[in-house]
């Protein structure tokens, strides 16, 4: 006697297992998060590019940076750097970035 299975069982158990792992490969932009913690107002740049200003004692969010290797800065009231980074993202990842202090480093 020979047992017949529909293809609809075999490929559900990997439908189940992908689904799990659909949310994370969708995601693939990353996101910096800009902590600013100092006594003044920054101005952040994200690869040369204006991305906003955060005032002091606030946070804010540049969404959809994408992966890879990224260049941030801070600069005060009239224009001074006040941090540099350079990050390398990796796709979905969420990189916090506390700014401690507004003078020049």
């Amino acid at each position: 006697m020979r047992s017949s299975v529909s293809p609809a069982v075999l490929l559900l158990p990997l439908l189940v297992a992908g689904g799990g792992c659909r949310d994370r490969l969708l995601e693939r932009e990353s996101n910096i998060v800009v902590v600013n913690q100092s006594a003044c107002d920054v101005t952040v740049f994200v690869d040369g590019w204006e991305a906003f200003t955060v005032a002091r004692d606030s946070n804010r969010t540049v969404d959809n940076v994408g992966s890879g290797r990224h260049v941030i800065e801070a600069k005060d009231q009239v224009g001074r750097l006040v941090e540099r980074r350079y990050l390398e993202l990796r796709s979905g990842e969420e990189y916090y970035w506390r700014i401690e202090g507004c003078s020049p480093r």
